[in-house]
């Protein structure tokens, strides 16, 4: 027999054993019946992850309300702050006005006070 012929038998018939070999080593299908236990415990795991989940998308909302509420307070922050500037901006005029009628009045006074000992 010729040697090429003969070697490619072998190795067919060595590729032939090999894939009944392994066709006997496919797993079984898992055949167990879920007990109550197996399903409890399953459904607490679902129920977990959905948990998780809708924390998670709470946690974001929390943060996104957070940057927002900062916003909000940063602009109430700057608003309230102009209107204390404005606010004593008004008062520093009135005390200015304030001021000044003081000194007519204190210079009136000595006004009066200088021309009253000339009468005498």
């Amino acid at each position: 027999m010729n040697p090429a012929i003969r070697s490619s038998r072998l190795l067919a018939a060595g590729l032939l054993s090999v894939a009944v070999l392994l066709a006997g080593c496919h797993k079984e299908d898992d055949r167990r019946i879920e007990g109550a236990a197996e399903k409890a415990g399953r459904e607490i795991d679902d129920a977990t992850e959905k948990a998780a989940v809708h924390l998670e998308k709470a946690r974001e909302d929390f943060q996104q309300a957070a940057r927002e509420t900062g916003r909000e307070l940063d602009k109430a922050a700057g608003e309230a702050g102009r209107h204390l500037n404005n606010a004593a901006e008004v008062v520093g005029e009135k005390l200015e006005r304030a001021g000044e009628k003081v000194q007519e009045n204190a210079r009136a006074s000595r006004e009066d006070a200088e021309r009253k000992p000339e009468k005498k």
